[in-house]
């Protein structure tokens, strides 16, 4: 094995058919001579490179022949041993092979080595000794050599800078520019990416892989004092051609002609003015570097030193000046505003004893209008007096003419209970069917923007609880959510309203309604006598007692019609204590709500019942669209739109839909058996 895993080679003479000796290039060898040990390869596709190509070799493998170590520090092994060889590449190839190649190759045997694969890379001319600046200037003239017979595939103009077309190579080997080739406008190009070069000593430059050119860029090739000195004369020329436009009066066609010719300007001549504009470009500003080289020269710095001093003395003096002279006019000013407080003290005084003579004088005149109101009052009660006595007369003869009319009436029907028995019926009917306040637009909008601060719930919460609490039953879960339910309950309904709490002795519908202290049976009366009004029910404690006795009992009946659909059922969970678990059966009726609440705070007082929210065709498909930017499962959007068509105008539906979705993931959670946060406060309450 010879040559590392990925190797540069290049060909040095061709044999016969496929056949090619090749030298393996390293830095060490670019750096010395050039040459290094020959090895011949078959490959068709090195040959067919032809000499002075470079390969990019890999899995680089020694064949039969082996290389012994030369005595002597000799390149190539000796003629004698390798002249059939050559012999055979002459006679195929017919090229002249009379090279220093040849010459020195001997004192070692040509190894023989095989190629797992092999990729031509492209070589450039890379400057000499003389630096860009030669090289540019041997390619215009055309002079421009490098010791090797392929054609090269760049020139390096400039450091990274490649020309890939715009030259030719002559048949004497040297290059030049082409024929169309502007060197004030250039085609360059760049080597995009990192690939690795050898230089060689001849002056070519070899990529160590095949390379991707950026795009063309058009580039003047000159010097930068060329470029500036072109520069020059077209400022000479710039004031020629404004001098001739500016000339006033006759002038003669030679005048004439040279105006014309300083102020044209051909294709050429822009890239010229082109070139210049890019070298300033480049440049630094003078203005910018003057500072920073005067700060390093200390005798600048000592007069500056001095300067500052002299400039700090002469602001301090001004400073002084100044302030004097602001102090002169601040002394003027507070003068004449002491002058100002001492007449507005004497204003004040005089205004001062006009109002303690102006206050006895309302003293005299409050005491005298209070004697009139008395004396006003004294006239107005005896009248008033005399007008209730006789009122009193007058209701006293209408119940004796009402008496003798009763007695007649008895005596003609001959049953003395008779006349009573209507009187204490419209008295005593039912004594709980009241009408209810309804409250104004006004008065429900504070009262939910109050609920909101006490309770801790948000508007659309809110409202999402009421328009739930007709359907299913919202239950409150957390700390003080018993307050919370019982301060809804208050507000939306007053003293119509019940407060149950729920304990282990309620196990039936019947156990709810006897309970006269809950006023559950008289709140049924109220929602029979007010259908259109909301009767909101709280029932605190829900999981204290077996609800299953009795909870699916209120839904079910007043779904169907035997309870009123206008009772509003808000309860509550507790979350410690004695607590009876509540089976899923039970649990699809409750809409659980987390609430949190530890500080009393005042309730919030009853401004009026409120309406009953009925739905709104109208407002269907607007709820639906809200519902759509939701995820809302496709069995619900029908239920949960007529829900929110239910809601105030308003309302706002987003943030009622964003709770309404809580319900949604509450029902897939009993249905699937999923996990859900609030489930234990319902089951599993050992914990």
């Amino acid at each position: 094995m010879s040559g590392s895993p990925s190797s540069l080679y290049r060909v040095r003479q061709l044999v016969d058919h496929d056949g090619a000796i090749v030298t393996e290039v390293s830095e060490e060898a670019a750096s010395n001579s050039g040459y290094a040990l020959p090895k011949e390869v078959h490959n068709a596709k090195v040959r067919l490179g032809g000499i002075d190509s470079f390969w990019l070799a890999t899995n680089v493998k020694s064949s039969k022949f082996s290389s012994p170590k030369p005595t002597i520090p000799a390149l190539f092994p000796s003629i004698s041993s390798t002249s059939a060889l050559i012999g055979r590449a002459k006679s195929a190839s017919g090229l002249d092979f009379t090279s220093p190649f040849s010459e020195i190759a001997k004192g070692a045997k040509i190894e023989g080595i095989t190629f797992g694969a092999a990729v031509r890379v492209p070589i450039a001319i890379a400057p000499g000794s003389g630096g860009h600046e030669r090289l540019i200037a041997d390619l215009i003239k055309g002079r421009l050599s490098v010791d090797i017979r392929n054609t090269v595939d760049a020139i390096e103009v400039r450091p990274g800078v490649y020309m890939i077309s715009g030259f030719v190579r002559d048949s004497s080997g040297h290059y030049g520019l082409a024929p169309g080739t502007r060197l004030r406008a250039a085609p360059t190009v760049q080597v995009s990416g990192y690939v690795g070069t050898t230089r060689l000593s001849s002056g070519v430059l070899v990529f160590g892989a095949e390379v991707r050119w950026t795009e063309p860029v058009l580039m003047d090739l000159r010097s930068e004092a060329e470029i500036l000195s072109s520069a020059e004369s077209w400022l000479e020329r710039i004031k020629k051609a404004v001098s001739y436009s500016t000339t006033g009066g006759s002038r003669d066609v030679a005048e004439i002609f040279r105006g014309v010719a300083a102020a044209a300007v051909s294709a050429e001549e822009r890239y010229d003015l082109e070139s210049a504009v890019s070298v300033l470009s480049g440049r630094q500003d003078l203005l910018t570097i003057l500072p920073d080289l005067l700060a390093r020269h200390e005798p600048w710095q000592a007069r500056m030193r001095e300067f500052e001093i002299e400039e700090h003395d002469r602001l301090r003096s001004d400073i002084r000046t100044k302030f004097e002279v602001e102090a002169q006019q601040e002394s003027e000013r507070i003068a004449e505003l002491r002058q100002q407080i001492m007449d507005a003290e004497g204003r004040l005084a005089v205004i001062s004893h006009r109002e303690v003579l102006l206050r006895n004088e309302t003293e005299k005149h409050d005491d005298l209008l209070k004697e009139k109101i008395a004396e006003a009052a004294r006239t107005i009660a005896g009248s008033s007096l005399d007008v209730t006595q006789k009122l009193r007369g007058e209701i006293e003869l209408l119940k004796d003419e009402l008496s003798k009319a009763l007695a007649s009436h008895v005596a003609e029907e001959g049953s003395s209970s008779a006349p009573h028995a209507p009187v204490e019926e419209v008295v005593t009917a039912r004594p709980d069917a009241v009408a209810l306040p309804k409250a104004t637009d006004e008065q429900r909008s504070n009262v939910m923007h109050r609920l909101a601060e006490s309770t801790g719930l948000t508007e659309g919460q809110l409202f999402a609880l009421l328009l739930q609490s007709t359907e299913v039953v919202p239950v409150l879960v957390g700390n003080g959510s018993t307050g919370i339910a019982a301060d809804i309950v208050n507000a939306f309904g007053g003293e119509s309203s019940p407060v149950l709490f729920c304990d282990p002795t309620r196990i039936s519908f019947a156990d709810l309604v006897v309970d006269e202290r809950s006023g559950f049976a008289r709140s049924i009366e109220i929602a029979n006598f007010n259908p259109d009004m909301l009767v909101p029910v709280a029932l605190c404690g829900l999981t204290n007692g077996p609800c299953e006795y009795w909870l699916p009992q209120l839904v079910e009946m007043r779904r169907i019609g035997r309870l009123p659909p206008n009772l509003a059922f808000i309860a509550s969970a507790g979350v410690d204590g004695l607590r009876v678990s509540v089976p899923k059966s039970v649990m699809r009726f409750l809409f659980p709500i987390s609430v949190s609440r530890t500080d009393l705070t005042d309730p919030v007082e009853y401004a009026g019942s409120w309406p009953r929210f009925t739905a709104d065709a109208k407002r269907v498909p607007d709820a639906i669209k809200v519902l759509r930017a939701k995820s809302v499962e496709p069995g619900l959007i029908g239920r949960m739109a007529d829900t929110l068509s239910r809601a105030p105008v308003t309302a706002d539906l987003i943030e009622i839909a964003s709770t309404l979705m809580s319900e949604q993931h509450w029902a897939a959670a009993l249905r699937d058996g999923d996990d859900h946060e609030l489930i234990r406060y319902f089951q599993n309450l050992e914990n």
